[in-house]
């Protein structure tokens, strides 16, 4: 009787520490990946579209704004510097809990023969995806050796030591309102960037590709429709030859491919990116509108908005998608970043500046990209802002209702 209550004090114990520990370890690890991911593996069945790959495609594909305009269903599951090989076990994992339409997958990175990045951006990708074979397997694929493939398996063997890093968000973290993407209101000129030649490419003997014709494999034995994707980026000519190999592998497998990097006149490279790599507010826009339109016309998928209880919850989701957008036009300091954030149709902004910008100048430039913008003399201005307006420029931003969502003035290019 003594060995059974003992037994049972032990496995009571077990189960405590266990318990406490998995909760130090909730909150001592970084949220980035549980915030961006973890409504997709709370629910994968409930999207028809996954897309999968790196920064590019998390930083050019808004499926909140997907949801809009075309009634999709979909989450972006790109990760920074997601290697194929991550991207590939990121695809099993999720197939093990449901199955979508269509893959999505940005062909970036086939170049390369690291079967992983750094750490840091791996946790992001990995942390928060729940711990199933899959998960194991590709852990043990990816990395070579115990102590590696540990801290991936055990996350507070890493995040342990982040007792004095804790902060306030740590303990009280809402989940992103955007389906994985991010967003970007920097601005970098390209105009000169020239892509190389197309017929310039790599050999396809990478681990890269390796992964890809696996991702390929998998998707085709399941009946999901791959399309592969080449985004916009003004990256070096290896990693272009890498993407110029890919259409011939997309070909010789019947699988579609996106090539938006060379499609004429869908971005203007003089304001559309916010890096070298990422587009801004604006290229995304264009992006995802041009993905939208490919994915309602070719891949017969349903339009949910008239469907009750989809566009129910997916409607929720959009109006704090929206009142965040709203939150970080506000947080706005710099005038340039500002003007990204009124990139958006439902919005009239009424604009007074005491003379114009500089028509070669970025400020310029973001300004021609806006169609909902209305100049107004300084006597309107006065009278919008209820005072003197000290400053070179005022924005007075409203709904379609007409109600005042922000007013901002900004001197020498910052909010006042």
């Amino acid at each position: 009787m003594d060995r059974v209550k003992k037994l049972a004090a032990s496995l009571c114990f077990a189960a405590l520490l266990c318990a406490v520990l998995a909760l130090a370890a909730s909150v001592l690890e970084r949220k980035n990946s549980v915030k961006n991911y973890a409504r997709f593996w709370e629910d994968p069945k409930g999207y028809d579209v996954w897309f999968l790959g790196t920064s590019h495609v998390y930083y050019g594909i808004q499926p909140m704004d997907l949801w809009e305009q075309y009634g999709i269903r979909s989450y972006n599951l790109a990760a920074s510097s997601s290697t194929l090989p991550q991207t590939y076990w990121t695809l099993v994992c999720a197939l093990e809990q449901a199955q979508p339409e269509v893959v999505v997958l940005d062909a970036f990175k086939v170049h390369m023969n690291e079967k992983h990045h750094d750490d840091r951006v791996s946790h992001v990708g990995l942390d928060s995806i729940p711990l199933s074979a899959a998960k194991l397997k590709g852990i043990c694929d990816m990395f070579d050796t115990w102590e590696e493939r540990f801290e991936y398996i055990c996350k507070f063997s890493v995040y342990h030591s982040r007792w004095e890093e804790l902060e306030k968000q740590d303990f009280n973290y809402q989940l992103s309102p955007m389906k994985g993407s991010q967003l970007k209101d920097k601005l970098a000129d390209f105009s000169g960037f020239q892509y190389i030649a197309k017929e310039d490419m790599s050999p396809t003997d990478t681990v890269g590709f390796c992964y890809l014709e696996k991702i390929i494999e998998e998707c085709q034995k399941r009946g999901i429709k791959l399309v592969l994707a080449a985004f916009p980026f003004c990256g070096s000519e290896e990693e272009q030859r890498g993407i110029n190999a890919v259409p011939g592998v997309a070909k010789a497998h019947g699988v579609d491919f996106l090539d938006m990097a060379h499609e004429e006149g869908l971005l203007d490279y003089s304001v559309d990116f916010g890096d070298r790599n990422h587009v801004n507010l604006f290229g995304s826009k264009k992006l995802t509108r041009y993905m939208g339109d490919y994915l309602s016309q070719h891949c017969g998928l349903k339009d949910y908005r008239d469907t009750p209880e989809v566009a129910e919850e997916w409607n929720a989701d959009f109006a704090i998608f929206l009142q965040e957008k709203i939150k970080w036009m506000k947080a706005a300091k710099s005038l340039k970043r500002y003007v990204q954030w009124l990139s958006d149709d439902r919005y009239a902004c009424y604009l007074y500046q005491e003379k114009a910008p500089d028509p070669k100048g970025g400020l310029a430039r973001e300004l021609a990209q806006l169609n909902n913008i209305h100049l107004i003399s300084l006597e309107e201005a006065k009278a919008r802002m209820g005072g003197e307006i000290r400053g070179g420029y005022a924005f007075f931003v409203e709904d379609a209702k007409g109600e005042m969502v922000d007013k901002a003035v900004f001197r020498k290019g910052k909010r006042q």
